[in-house]
């Protein structure tokens, strides 16, 4: 799995440099209106942020957790605070290098005072927290069907790099959801079946966050 998710990880820098089709992000205007939330296309602004959603679910699947895990000398908050800005680019990574063969070697090593101490794993492991993000996945969601069009964003997804690139990163991050997923469960003695709620981009693991029994 180790080399696998490194592979992926490089085959997508690859791709994203070289091969993706489309306008560079230099050029590309429909970038520079999802940057600056001007698009007028429902489906685009739901996307882009979704792929700002996502790694909050990730931190509270992978920072809520700390000091449970055993063996790993990989820290997660680090690749969880470059995936609000680079997604999959910085996650792949931290799941290829915290891939380890026994339970629970993919979490954070953090003490758990020191984390509540933060806040952090408090605001990670909170109802409240994973509701909110729900909330706006649901939300954000209905916008997009009601009102969007997904042709419009098919024909996005052809001419401009920036689309092309965060489609594939939405993609890739809900699988590396199944993989957060299946270790937390393993982790928590919670059947490792939840893996398959990410498949269910964000709101399958929310689901689960929503589910899990509180420490």
């Amino acid at each position: 799995m180790r080399w696998i998710l490194a592979l992926t990880w490089l085959a997508f820098i690859a791709y994203a440099w070289i091969w993706a089709p489309g306008q560079p992000l230099g050029s590309d205007p429909v970038f520079k209106e999802l940057v600056t939330l001007q698009s007028k296309e429902p489906w685009l602004l739901t996307v882009f942020s979704w792929l700002g959603i996502f790694p909050a679910i990730f931190a509270c699947l992978l920072l809520r957790r700390s000091g449970k895990a055993r063996g790993s000398r990989v820290h997660a908050w680090p690749f969880v605070l470059l995936s609000f800005g680079l997604g999959a680019f910085a996650l792949l990574p931290y799941f290829a290098w915290s891939s380890q063969t026994h339970r629970g070697s993919g979490y954070e090593q953090l003490s758990f005072a020191r984390q509540r101490e933060s806040g952090i794993g408090r605001v990670a492991a909170h109802k409240l927290t994973h509701m909110v993000l729900l909330l706006l996945t649901l939300g954000t969601g209905f916008y997009a069907v009601t009102q969007g069009n997904p042709d419009v964003y098919m024909e996005a997804f052809r001419e401009s790099s920036f689309v092309h690139i965060m489609t594939i990163d939405f993609v890739i991050l809900t699988l590396l959801s199944v993989i957060a997923l299946f270790r937390d469960a393993s982790l928590n003695r919670r059947s490792c079946g939840w893996a398959v709620a990410g498949l269910i981009p964000l709101i399958g693991p929310l689901i689960y966050l929503m589910t899990a029994r509180r420490d």
